[in-house]
């Protein structure tokens, strides 16, 4: 049996399942080399591998950055658009400027916990911001998929 100390379930990362939300945000001149380098730096901080990532998430406005898709590229990740709504949510560090740009109080750290909860509050380079989310276990989707698999199982 086994006890989990944290109280947390088990997550997919358990079972060799990329579970890692990258959250990215960048200013328009920023290249993927210094994403590249911000991403790795703050995954080896937090004690997680390039290969725990599942996928990099950032603002629609982003989703054609050249240096964010460049990154997620060097990485061997999709990057995906976090829906709209989640940037109204509460960040731990909104930020002035991008509120003033955007009208969102981060791009980074709301495009991260919009897939899981929040594990790693922005880390910034000069022209970058990252964030990092573990993705959302869920289990009815999980359970309605085993239920559907057995359930035209004979006795």
């Amino acid at each position: 049996m086994t006890i989990w100390t944290s109280g947390l379930a088990p997550t997919l990362d358990h079972f060799n399942r990329p579970d890692i939300i990258v959250g990215l945000g960048a200013r328009r001149d920023a290249g993927a080399d210094e994403i590249l380098a911000l991403v790795t730096a703050c995954l080896a901080r937090h004690g997680f591998q390039p290969q725990s990532i599942a996928f990099c998430v950032t603002h629609p406005d982003k989703l054609n950055h050249p240096g964010i898709l460049g990154a997620a590229s060097l990485l061997g990740v999709d990057l995906r658009a976090a829906d709209a709504g989640a940037f109204a949510r509460h960040v731990p560090n909104p930020s002035a400027k991008v509120a003033r740009l955007f009208g969102v109080p981060a791009v980074a750290e709301a495009a991260a916990q919009s897939h899981g909860p929040l594990l790693a509050e922005k880390s910034a380079s000069a022209g970058a911001t990252c964030a990092l989310a573990r993705l959302a276990y869920n289990p009815s989707a999980s359970t309605a998929a085993s239920t559907l698999a057995t359930s035209s199982a004979g006795p």
